[in-house]
C-alpha cells in the first residue's frame, strides 16, 4: 500500500535544522491501522520509516492512545532505537 504525497504535512522539530523531522498525516479513509491491545512485555513492534526505494513501502504512519476500555492496562512504555542498513546494488 501507498501513502498518498498529499496526506503528508511536515512539522520541524527544533535542533533539527537539515530536515523535516516530523510528518503529520490528515485523515483519510483509504489508510488502514493495526491494534495490539494483548501485547505483553517481552513483545515489540518494529517499524521501517524510510527507504530510498519508494516502489514499495518506505514509511510508516504510527500513534498512541489512552485505551479507555482497558482501564487494567499496563502504561505504555515507548523506546526508540535507530538502525541503518546499506545493500549494494546486485550485479546484473
Amino acid at each position: 500500500d501507498e501513502i498518498p504525497e498529499g496526506d503528508a504535512l511536515f512539522a520541524e522539530i527544533p535542533g533539527e535544522d537539515q530536515m523535516a523531522a516530523a510528518s503529520i498525516f490528515t485523515f483519510n479513509p483509504d489508510h488502514r491501522w493495526w491494534y495490539f491491545p494483548d501485547m505483553t512485555d517481552d513483545e515489540v513492534i518494529l517499524i521501517k520509516f524510510h527507504d530510498s526505494d519508494h516502489s514499495r513501502a518506505w514509511r510508516a504512519l504510527h500513534t498512541a492512545f489512552h485505551d479507555t476500555s482497558r482501564p487494567d492496562a499496563s502504561e505504555r512504555h515507548s523506546m526508540e532505537f535507530r538502525g541503518v542498513a546499506y545493500f549494494s546494488k546486485k550485479d546484473a
